[in-house]
């Protein structure tokens, strides 16, 4: 009697320690580029928006980061994600490989930069030449608009015009390797420059690319409509939630606007994204 007791309470300690890891593991996944920042981080920056989505789903949300676009496209073209907010260029891509439909995006538009410490005098498009380059990572979405708008500028073999190219994992390291004299030239969001010049960085605007759409907010196309347009509608409404307003004041975002595939046309054909 007393081992039938016994094993009757440990099997039911067995499955209320597992039924959590199972609640987790049913979580709907919200994927993100963390660009090398631990889980726990990513998890913190964004915990304001998935509590948010949580109560408005009813379900639990999860939060999870992929170290590149590389490892991120591959997870997306084999639908784990349930929803995306990344980069367009990401959205575009993972629409073309399994189906997602981009459904908000933060008001705004982003651009590429090519900029410089006033001390380097490098000021001009022609000034570049011979010096020394730094980018973001290969696959970033900031990086392929660097290159695209090189060959609008005439530079169609940019290893042998730039001295070296560098890249870095995020923005903070090329601002680092400005500072550091490891590089002449940082290619970054435009946005940054005013937001380094503002911190006292003494900066030259190089040039500066066409507009396209900021971060878009993407959900997985087969799941229900009904699910989708809960997702979508919780998303648009995130700046009226006092959780949602912690995530996007730390992130320096107004809230989002209604976004739909055709606003990327323009992107896709930049990029090169058929």
């Amino acid at each position: 009697m007393k081992s039938r007791i016994l094993l009757a309470a440990l099997l039911s300690f067995t499955f209320f320690v597992w039924r959590p890891a199972m609640a987790e593991e049913r979580a709907y996944l919200l994927g993100v580029i963390s660009y090398g920042d631990s889980a726990q981080m990513i998890a913190t920056e964004y915990e304001g928006l998935t509590s948010y989505l949580s109560r408005m789903l009813k379900h639990p949300v999860r939060i999870e980061g992929a170290r590149n676009f590389d490892i991120f496209a591959q997870r997306a073209k084999a639908k784990h994600y349930h929803m995306m907010f990344v980069a367009p260029s990401a959205v575009l891509d993972a629409n073309r490989s399994a189906g997602y439909l981009p459904v908000a995006k933060i008001p705004g538009l982003l651009s590429v930069s090519f900029m410089a410490p006033g001390r380097t005098n490098i000021a001009f498009p022609e000034d570049m030449k011979g010096k020394r380059i730094g980018f973001t990572g290969k696959d970033a979405m900031i990086t392929k608009l660097a290159f695209a708008e090189l060959k609008t500028l005439g530079i169609k073999e940019p290893e042998k015009y730039f001295s070296s190219m560098a890249y870095y994992n995020d923005v903070d390291g090329v601002l680092a390797g400005m500072q550091m004299n490891l590089i002449d030239i940082g290619v970054a969001n435009s946005g940054l420059f005013n937001v380094w010049t503002n911190k006292g960085e003494n900066m030259n605007l190089i040039h500066a690319g066409k507009g396209v759409p900021h971060l878009t907010f993407a959900v997985r196309g087969d799941l229900p409509e009904s699910l989708r347009r809960t997702i979508t509608e919780a998303i648009l409404k995130s700046n009226q939630d006092k959780e949602a307003q912690e995530f996007l004041h730390f992130s320096n975002f107004p809230g989002f606007e209604p976004a739909k595939l055709s606003d990327f046309d323009g992107l896709a054909k930049i990029l090169g994204i058929k």
